[in-house]
């Protein structure tokens, strides 16, 4: 499997070496790597629309500068998932129809993306009990009403003080600060930033251009690249099977019997005379 990376960094380059030197790499992937340097930074989007590579990955230290209108950041670590719902929004953005989007997507990723089958996905309080009543539990029972398995809203304290996280295939958060709080109390530093709701296969690490780096020890964030490069791989062979399983789905086993014939019809027709006469 071809795996892009995004580099466009100095030290994203050193990253990069590091990460693909580890025994671990072998020939499991095989890395495409964009970057001025190379001067192919530009063939990223059209070889991912041809099937040259399988999925992109921005390498630890770089800033991507494409474009992922529509992606909804799924934080994917060993212990937990994590994503916001009011993602870069302001709470006055926050209403019925954004939040269900929001969780129909973090649903179907869950299905598509990780091969959950029937995800149970817990919801955590927006601490405003006026919120809380009036959106996030009527948005709760309709979306149970139509099978999906969402749960809350959760206290956040509580959530985390009784390790409720381990119950549910991911946590949605309302707001950003709140997705960094778990994070920072349960995952890794080596966590991966998965963009689902997108036709292509994308994840970052959470090593920014801006993240200071120890120049002499860069094993955490060649680390975090490996994980984000298997996420990927994983998502990707994930999605095949997904729409292999859907594509020709089984015909009904079952066909309601109905008896069209001349007989049944005037059978019924003497009968109504009679009941009239």
């Amino acid at each position: 499997m071809k795996i892009g990376i995004l580099q466009s960094a100095g030290i994203a380059g050193q990253i990069i070496d590091v990460a693909l030197s580890h025994p671990e790499h072998g020939d499991v992937f095989t890395p495409v790597i964009y970057s001025k340097e190379k001067q192919n930074e530009r063939n990223v989007s059209s070889d991912l629309k041809f099937g040259n590579i399988s999925a992109v990955v921005v390498a630890p230290g770089s800033s991507s500068e494409l474009k992922f209108n529509g992606a909804m950041t799924v934080h994917v670590d060993e212990h937990i998932r994590v994503a916001s719902v009011m993602e870069g929004m302001t709470d006055a953005a926050l209403d019925h129809d954004r939040l269900v989007e929001r969780i129909m997507k973090a649903w179907n990723s869950l299905s598509r993306d990780f091969n959950v089958s029937s995800p149970r996905l817990a919801l955590l309080s927006s601490g405003s009990s006026d919120t809380d009543e009036h959106l996030l539990k009527p948005v709760i029972e309709e979306l149970r009403a139509e099978g999906v398995f969402l749960f809350g809203p959760y206290d956040v304290e509580a959530f985390l003080t009784e390790s409720m996280h381990q119950h549910f295939d991911l946590t949605l958060t309302v707001t950003d600060e709140q997705a960094q709080r778990l994070l920072g109390d349960i995952a890794d530093d080596t966590h991966t930033r998965f963009l689902t709701g997108l036709p292509i296969v994308v994840a970052l690490t959470e090593y920014s251009s801006s993240f200071a780096f120890d120049t002499d020890d860069l094993e955490l964030p060649a680390h975090a690249l490996r994980q984000a490069i298997y996420t990927v791989m994983e998502v990707c062979r994930n999605r095949i099977h997904f729409e292999e399983a859907h594509e020709n789905p089984l015909p009904k086993l079952y066909h309601e019997r109905r008896d069209d014939s001349d007989k049944a019809r005037f059978t019924v027709l003497k009968k109504d005379v009679a009941e009239k006469g």
